[in-house]
């Protein structure tokens, strides 16, 4: 048996022991005995030991051993719980308050949260204390005049359970601030300035000493794998193309310590999100570019398991989405899923395709390639000028993932989200019984599961993410990795403008809810489904009046304040909008996955013309508005189908099209190219140009460039004349963007012919 130093932890943190660094024999039987104030057991390899709930204080477990022979061995473990056993580290952190105030102390896990036992002194206008705290997470608030507050300057927050959000560092103790205290033992590399013109990058790295002291021995500046220099300093990179470019800066002291890596994206291009068009490639489903990947996982549906879409798949396809006007990629989680068939909706199991399982922190899924793969395809696309964007699935791991077998206390109470559950305890709930969700509310995951997100950016250099449930986790997992993007993605401080775009997935037609978490400290977005449903109302079902739709979009427009919201026709939680055009769907909000107690489908392409006309319009409609418009793979032809799972079908390309498919394919690749060449069908004044309930149309005007939209929903041809000035237009030639016809406007006045169910784009 071996003899150990005392084991510290903060107030209610777990301890976790390797057991053969107690027990140092093979094959014995192991037996605890834990004072009351701690629970103690043998988890697999480790002893893992559990303070009472609040207590602090000193108490022992005793480990007993006892082999084959009959021979018998003890060893005592003693464990201090509370502030006062922690050694301070020799990180020096530094906390300031800039506010007024008469006192201020700083409080938290380092000092027992006592309000008194660390001041801050007013020095050079503002409140200071420096401590030496060692590397990990400390939660902490400032007392202000006897109040707790949370610090405005802090980078990270940690919330309790059942806390009340309030960004703006308001009382209370429900949500803390929180200090990430790194290595100092290691040097690092800070980023001074950064300016990025016409053709060049200027940077000024400094490197800074770790705590021995030792100097900078070796340095590497990397422009896309290519050494550009081997200094730090102020440097000036020329950019010749107008591509993405990273660059990385590593340093080495002369110990041989490695600075962590200092990494900085950039597009050298004009392209703005504003005026893109975001694809959902849903990668199982939409391309078998490897059939040597394709396995089963053993379901009992067929629409459940894996079809054999791979990354291959989406390069083969990369001029597709090019020629669709495609300029950012949304992506299927890459992570690695749990394997096997898994849960039960309406009688089947299902495989993790979908990428919502993650089974491991960094390896990448198989069925879909290896990590070479995902990057040629990364790499593919932005060589296309693409931004590249993949789900961020935080809510849940799957059972077998390595977090959820080695750190059970990581994950809520089991309590599966059903019924008025999804809504009530939003953020603890279990999507299935196979999935542990997060508990956020401790700081150990709430850091982990930020830097894996962090690491995958950086590994792969992804331009954004697709962030999953987001309801479903608390306030804090956004403002940290918001801080995180600031500070290591865009370098706001040292002057970055590159945007890392985060859109949010709150799947709710409560504005309030999904504002709430849209801001300059949480997520650049979210998908707009109020306004989805109503664009799938008034034109897909041919519900309400079109004015209705303008209503619910200018409605959007004010409540979220200029954000680029994300707008759709449909996603892969709901039904195709080709079925409900069809009337095949009853309900506006879907009539579920099995409304007759078994998995509905397969969903049939209509075999008549009205369901991709109204599909057509609602192209024109959504493509010459305000958002980063996002097309779910399969609607830019009209892929049938019902409900999940099979508003997922295989995407079908080319021959496999039918008339009324390929139709509606050309349709929004006009639109697409066009919404790059015409600034006004994206921004700009806008100005409705002629109202009727069936008939709209509106001027859009964004400097030289103009635009007439008119979307005719009624049975009849109609030919509307309208004048020019009053909404931005002037006189000359115009062309639809969809035809090639062109429309002469003089005099102030212009005169515009619509068919039935149809639409034109007239671009001055």
């Amino acid at each position: 048996m071996a003899t150990l130093e005392p084991l510290t932890a903060a107030e209610g943190e777990v301890i976790e022991v390797p057991l053969d660094e107690v027990v140092l024999a093979d094959d014995v039987e192991v037996t605890l005995d834990a004072d009351r104030e701690l629970a103690a057991a043998v988890d697999g390899e480790l002893i893992r030991v559990v303070p009472e709930p609040g207590w602090t204080g000193e108490a022992s477990v005793f480990v007993h051993a006892l082999d084959g022979c009959g021979e018998e061995g003890s060893t005592e473990l003693i464990v201090q719980v509370g502030a006062q056993y922690i050694a301070a580290g020799d990180c020096s952190t530094e906390f300031v308050y800039s506010g007024s105030a008469q006192s201020v102390a700083v409080a938290g896990e380092f000092n027992g949260w006592d309000p008194t036992a660390t001041p801050l002194e007013y020095v050079d206008g503002a409140f200071r204390a420096s401590m030496d705290l060692a590397e990990g997470a400390w939660p902490y608030k400032l007392v202000v005049d006897g109040a707790w507050h949370c610090d405005p300057q802090a980078d990270f927050m940690q919330c309790d359970e059942g806390y009340s959000w309030d960004a703006s560092c308001g009382g209370g103790d429900s949500c803390n601030s929180m200090v990430v205290v790194p290595d100092c033992s290691q040097p690092r590399l800070e980023l001074e300035a950064l300016d990025h013109g016409a053709g060049e990058v200027e940077i000024d790295v400094v490197f800074v000493p770790g705590l021995d002291g030792a100097q900078l021995s070796e340095a590497s500046v990397t422009l896309n794998g290519v050494e550009v220099s081997d200094e730090l300093g102020e440097l000036s990179i020329g950019l010749d193309e107008p591509i993405r470019y990273t660059l990385r800066v590593n340093a080495t002291d002369a110990d041989g310590n490695a600075a962590e890596e200092l990494y900085i994206p950039l597009w050298n291009d004009d392209r703005a999100w504003e005026n893109g068009l975001m694809y959902y490639a849903f990668v199982d489903r939409f391309a078998d570019g490897d059939a040597t990947l394709n396995e089963l996982e053993g379901t009992n549906h067929w629409e459940t398991d894996y079809f054999g879409g791979d990354w291959q798949g989406v390069i083969d396809k990369l001029d597709y989405l090019d020629e669709l006007g495609v300029t950012v990629i949304w992506l299927t989680a890459p992570q690695d899923n749990g394997q096997g068939a898994w849960g039960d909706q309406c009688g089947a199991n299902y495989s993790g395709y979908h990428g919502y399982w993650p089974s491991d922190a960094f390896a990448v899924e198989e069925h879909f390639g290896d990590d070479a793969l995902l990057r040629e395809l990364i790499d593919e696309a932005h060589a296309r000028n693409m931004r590249v964007l993949t789900d961020w699935v935080a809510n849940h791991v799957h059972e077998d993932h390595p977090y959820a077998v080695d750190h059970p206390e990581w994950f809520n109470g089991y309590l599966i989200c059903e019924g008025d559950v999804w809504n009530t305890d939003p953020e603890t709930c279990w999507f299935d019984g196979f999935l542990p969700d997060i508990a956020y509310y401790q700081k150990e995951p709430l850091v982990q599961m930020v830097d894996d997100a962090v690491w995958w950016v950086k590994e792969y250099e992804l331009d954004g993410y697709r962030v999953d449930a987001v309801k479903h986790m608390p306030h804090s997992v956004f403002f940290n990795f918001q801080s995180r993007v600031r500070n290591e993605i865009e370098h706001t401080a040292a002057g970055g403008v590159e945007d890392f775009y985060t859109v949010g997935e709150t799947f709710t037609g409560d504005r309030g809810t999904i504002k709430a978490y849209v801001n300059e400290d949480e997520l650049d977005a979210q998908f707009d489904f109020t306004l989805y449903w109503s664009i799938l109302s008034v034109i897909g079902r041919g519900e309400g009046s079109l004015l209705d739709l303008e209503g619910t979009f200018e409605d959007s427009e004010d409540y979220y304040q200029g954000y680029l919201m994300s707008t759709f026709l449909g996603n892969h939680d709901v039904e195709r909008f080709i079925a409900h055009a069809a009337g095949e769907v009853n309900s506006l909000y879907g009539d579920g996955a099995c409304p007759e107690g078994w998995i509905r489908g397969p969903d049939e392409a209509p075999g008549w013309d009205e369901p991709y006309d109204r599909l057509i319009l609602a192209w024109t409609w959504l493509l010459t508005h305000e958002g980063l418009p996002l097309v779910y793979y399969g609607d830019e032809v009209g892929l049938p189908g019902y409900h999940d799972p099979d508003n997922r079908q295989m995407m079908r390309f080319d021959e496999e099209l039918s008339w009324n498919e390929q139709r509606v394919l050309e349709h929004v690749q006009a639109l697409g190219q066009a919404r790059q060449e015409h600034p006004a069908m994206s921004a700009g004044s806008r100005t409705r140009w002629w109202e009727e309930s069936d008939v709209l149309g509106y001027a859009r005007v964004e400097g030289e460039s103009q635009v007439l939209v008119v979307i005719n929903r009624s049975w009849e041809d109609r030919t509307l004349e309208n004048g020019l000035s009053f909404a931005g237009l002037s006189d000359g030639t115009f062309t639809d963007v969809l035809t090639g016809k062109q429309v002469t406007a003089s005099g102030d006045s212009i005169s515009v012919s619509v068919p039935a169910m149809s639409s034109v784009v007239l671009a001055r």
